[in-house]
């Protein structure tokens, strides 16, 4: 498939160009789980949203990818790195001693099915795998069946890669290394 979307490394000074598609992946949060309402304002999301990105992008190897079509941003994608020691992830599984996390993925539903999402997660992965990282960690919601369907569908435990995904009160959870 020939695509119209072109994808490029942005910085901290672009950060307000993927706020709007954090907003809809707040959205989708909102909309398929009302059960875990009180949901936060979409100024709030953005605002919390806005100062992780900040924080993290300051730190060595991580990495925010924009999407775009002619002007139009229409997905993005966030990784970094860390300590193990840093995470929740040392108390329950072995791995190396700096951890990988694909923080965000958001792409606009008019270009869902285009390979977009599977562009942007390869590039996130071929990036962390580049500074040395062998384990990833990888969150989903439940009620965020097109994130889920797109891990599954991109097989993240690919060759040099542990792959921790973790999701809430789904069966969509590691088996071995693999995604049920």
């Amino acid at each position: 498939m020939t695509s119209e979307w072109q994808v490029r490394t942005g910085g901290a000074a672009e950060l307000d160009l993927v706020g709007p598609l954090w907003v809809a992946v707040h959205h989708q949060h909102n909309e398929t789980m009302p059960h875990l309402a009180p949901y936060v304002s979409d100024d709030e999301t953005w605002q919390v949203r806005r100062v992780l990105y900040e924080e993290l992008l300051a730190k060595p190897d991580t990495l925010l990818l924009i999407a775009s079509v002619d002007d139009t941003v229409v997905g993005y994608g966030l990784a970094h790195v860390m300590p193990v020691d840093d995470s929740w992830i040392s108390d329950t599984w072995v791995t190396g001693s700096r951890i990988g996390e694909i923080e965000s993925l958001s792409v606009l539903p008019q270009y869902r099915g285009s390979g977009l999402g599977s562009e942007l997660l390869d590039r996130l992965e071929q990036h962390l795998h580049a500074t040395g990282v062998e384990d990833l960690i990888l969150g989903a919601l439940p009620g965020n069946t097109d994130a889920i369907r797109l891990y599954d569908i991109a097989d993240i435990n690919r060759p040099g890669f542990t792959c921790r995904g973790f999701g809430v009160e789904t069966d969509w959870t590691p088996q071995g290394g693999h995604f049920a």
